[in-house]
């Protein structure tokens, strides 16, 4: 029997140190590296050429390949660390997270232990930019892997039977082109499909296996490469890997959550881990080579597995307990992770890689771990059923109520085709009145709805939305960031179709509401934001237009983002939970100075009303979340339903009080 083993590579060691590293500085939400999650693309080309070199020099040197063996060492190797910190996770959740929010965690949870969590995260639209909350959110890339090491040794294995069928020999050169030619076909088409889904469903194109095999498969590509034949142009390689290295630190750097992901940007990193394996291959005591094996990144890639497992477990239990966290804290949080990921290495990786449970019979691994995965599905369906009892008691009953309480998306935009065919099911207030007043923006604008509706009826208004979450009203074509536009193309196109429709109806009115959080000072600006002058051109371009077009345009400040999610912040109180903070926040800091002033600026000598309910939404400094026992938030930055309907009366008041003047504003 093989041991799990190739010929030692420090450089590659390091790789993995720096793959980590760039990983937990993401999710520290260290500014600089808001493309850090490009390192998860490093390890996929790392395992496909680890796995793929285990697979071939077993089939050299045997002329077989035992996957009851292969499966048993991959389980000794990753099953135990990965019980322990989802048993400690769970715990956590159950114990400190909010009753209201230990449903979705744990029901992922069932997912995540039987190795289909990426599945899950895409089958519920799970947005990894801005899902923190989940402590599991970051097992999908474990997901990805331990399929790939499900499904590649078969395609192994079915691809030398094919050759030997048809060559007739077990162990002769050609076996290593078939394979070549094997995995660049499934490569191909597994890029094609990459390019597709992140076109039409992102979502499924991030998670899942069939859209990143092909990055395994550029791993498995370079594994099939006699790298000793290319000792002669052994010159190249410093050049290579520095072009490896620049490749991933451009893509750590200027990726953003509004980079289409992974489709073509994934050939940056991927091709730069491509780079540096082979580069490393070629002149192993290279400038670069020697870099990356250095001790400390040959360190954190010996731990980067428990890393991965406990660093963002870690960082979630503290923004619960301090929801107002910042990087400093997240690094903070990070850095204990690591110690936990030294003692999980010490203690439990060491030992059964090593110790007694490596002299098991390996035949009998793989169903021990297939139980123990059952067993944690177990348990986290337990813990499910717990929580639902949970929230079922009265005192949380409402608040998670009021985490689902809008009004149905079914009249959202996803896209101009659909915004263009609308039918009676998406008009509210009153159908048969003459006055039909639009609704337009984005989520920010849908918050709103609820209001209008019974605004509308109580005074004789059609309300037509035209919604598209994370489009702004404000028309930013021009931006020439390449990241932004990339952004922005889909909506920019959108907002263009729905303007034109806008002007033809001749509503009565229009009400424009966006997100203020789009665009930032300078300060706290981060990468995928627009800048405060791009902003406020982009505003007063749609107003102009609107304005010329004669219609009659109001425009509604935006409501104030809270330091916490308030239905969660209510649910910990609730249950008296150890660290729960008051559920308060300060009106001035909560609303956008930048987003407020760009609204003025853009308005300024245009016939544009602009009306400001968050007199209503709070009159004091401090502010609570709960008003005349209604909860005004479902999230940070969005209002229930019920609040707005409760809003209505000053809303429909004030609207109709803009409807009365169209005078141009002289400020």
């Amino acid at each position: 029997m093989l041991p799990e083993r190739l010929p030692f590579r420090a450089d590659l060691e390091g790789l993995r140190g720096v793959a980590i590293l760039l990983v937990v500085l993401f999710h520290a939400g260290v500014p600089a590296l808001a493309g850090g999650f490009v390192g998860v693309d490093v390890f996929f080309v790392l395992s496909g050429f680890f796995i793929t070199g285990l697979l071939l020099r077993e089939r050299e040197e045997t002329g077989e390949v035992r996957l009851a063996d292969f499966y048993g060492r991959r389980a000794l190797r990753l099953m135990p660390a990965f019980v322990i910190v989802l048993v400690v996770t769970l715990f956590l959740v159950m114990t400190l997270y909010a009753p209201i929010d230990r449903p979705l965690i744990t029901s992922s949870a069932r997912a995540v232990a039987v190795h289909a969590g990426n599945v899950e995260f895409a089958r519920t639209a799970t947005d990894y930019f801005s899902s923190a909350d989940n402590p599991l959110l970051h097992t999908w890339s474990l997901a990805v892997e331990e399929q790939f090491y499900l499904v590649w040794p078969i395609v192994f294995v079915l691809a030398v039977l094919l050759h030997d069928r048809c060559a007739g020999d077990a162990r002769d050169g050609s076996t290593r082109k078939s394979l070549v030619v094997s995995f660049a076909f499934l490569a191909a088409c597994s890029f094609g499909a990459s390019l597709w889904l992140t076109t039409t469903a992102p979502g499924w194109a991030f998670y899942v296996l069939p859209a990143r095999l092909w990055e395994f498969a550029l791993g498995g590509l370079l594994a099939l490469t006699p790298f000793q034949r290319f000792e002669r142009v052994r010159v190249a390689a410093g050049a290579l890997q520095i072009g490896g290295i620049i490749a991933i630190a451009y893509a750590a750097l200027h990726y953003t959550r509004a980079t289409p992901y992974p489709g073509a940007a994934a050939l940056l990193p991927a091709a730069g881990a491509f780079a540096l394996i082979l580069g490393g291959a070629w002149s192993p005591v290279g400038v670069v080579s020697r870099a990356l094996a250095q001790p400390l990144f040959r360190w954190l890639g010996r731990l980067s597995y428990g890393w991965y497992l406990w660093h963002w477990p870690l960082v979630g239990f503290g923004a619960v307990i301090d929801p107002s966290i910042t990087v400093f804290g997240r690094l903070a949080w990070s850095g204990v992770a690591l110690v936990f990921a030294w003692l999980t290495h010490r203690f439990v990786e060491r030992p059964f890689r090593a110790g007694a449970p490596s002299r098991l019979p390996l035949q009998w691994v793989a169903p021990a771990a297939l139980v123990a995965s059952v067993c944690a599905a177990l348990v986290s369906h337990a813990a499910l059923r717990a929580s639902e009892r949970q929230v079922a008691e009265p005192g949380q009953r409402a608040l998670a109520a009021a985490r689902e309480d809008r009004v149905a998306p079914v009249c959202w935009s996803a896209t101009v085709e659909r915004a263009t065919h609308r039918d009676a099911a998406c008009q509210f207030g009153d159908p048969s009145a003459n006055a039909t007043i639009i609704l337009f923006g984005d989520s920010h604008a849908q918050h709103w709805l609820a209001g209008l509706d019974l605004a509308g009826r109580q005074r004789g208004w059609k309300v037509v939305p035209m919604v598209k979450g994370g489009c702004p009203v404000a028309d930013v074509s021009d931006v020439d960031d390449a990241r932004l536009g990339r952004y922005y193309r889909e909506c920019n196109r959108y907002r263009e179709a729905m303007l034109r429709t806008i002007v033809a109806m001749r509503p009565t009115a229009v009400i424009l509401s966006s997100w203020d959080h789009y665009t930032a000072d300078a300060r706290t600006r981060q990468a995928w934001q627009l800048s405060p002058d791009a902003w406020r051109r982009g505003l007063r371009r749609t107003y102009a237009r609107l304005a010329a077009a004669g219609v009659h345009t109001i425009v509604l400040r935006d409501v104030p983002h809270l330091p916490f999610d308030a239905p969660s912040c209510l649910s910990r109180r609730a249950a008296r939970l150890p660290f729960a903070n008051e559920c308060t926040y300060e009106l001035g800091s909560s609303l956008s100075r930048t987003g407020v002033d760009a609204q003025d600026a853009a308005a300024r000598g245009l016939p544009v009303r602009i009306v400001d309910m968050n007199d209503r939404i709070c009159d004091t400094p401090r502010c609570a979340v709960v008003q005349n026992g209604n909860v005004e938030f479902t999230d940070d930055n969005h209002l229930t339903a019920t609040f707005s309907r409760a809003l209505a009366p000053t809303l429909g008041a004030r609207v109709a009080g803009a409807l009365l003047t169209n005078v141009p504003d002289r400020r």
